[in-house]
């Protein structure tokens, strides 16, 4: 017995927006069933890597930072785009060095998921970087407006912030989940 859908078939793209940062399709697709969409809108942005790092102490490396898009400072783990050839892992350890100015040579890729599978091929890679050491300051680009790190534990009952993104929350679920548990309640 086969458990699993049939695939739908792609007849048609045609590309509606395409930035550096964002590309737009709209797809004609033919489902199994033989329904046709010509209108179904499929969005592709650069895969990101989350890194869940903590240090020798084992609190947990935050920061408070500005997101345009949703007009709000939230609290934040080193994160970034993965571009240009570079793997995850080299990803999660040049965006902990340039966002927090911590190094670590125990990085580890947790899992790579998907974020909204129906509409985005976005995909995010969870990296846990364990015994982060500050070697330099920090060097942001001009885009970001990121605060001074901030080391908190589980047990710390405020502090300054939740987490409320689904990237940090499902990085957190999948490393640390001690750090979300108490505060989603």
């Amino acid at each position: 017995m086969n458990y699993k859908p049939d695939k739908w078939q792609r007849l048609h793209r045609k590309m509606l927006l395409d930035t550096n940062f964002l590309k737009v399709y709209q797809d004609t697709v033919k489902l199994p069933t033989g329904v046709m969409i010509d209108d179904y809108t499929v969005a592709t942005l650069p895969s990101g890597v989350v890194v869940v790092a903590t240090d020798p102490e084992g609190r947990l490396l935050t920061q408070f930072e500005y997101k345009y898009a949703i007009d709000k400072v939230i609290l934040n783990l080193p994160s970034g785009s993965v571009d240009n050839g570079r793997s995850p892992l080299e990803v999660a350890a040049a965006e902990l060095l340039e966002e927090t100015g911590y190094e670590s040579s125990e990085l580890e890729l947790i899992r790579t998921t998907h974020e909204y599978p129906s509409k985005l091929t976005h995909q995010l890679h969870v990296v846990r970087a364990k015994n982060a050491v500050k070697v330099k300051e920090v060097e942001h680009e001009a885009t970001e407006s990121i605060g001074k790190v901030h080391l908190i534990t589980a047990d710390m009952p405020d502090y300054g912030g939740i987490f409320d993104t689904t990237y940090n929350i499902t990085a957190l679920a999948l490393t640390l989940p001690e750090f979300i548990k108490d505060k989603l309640n």
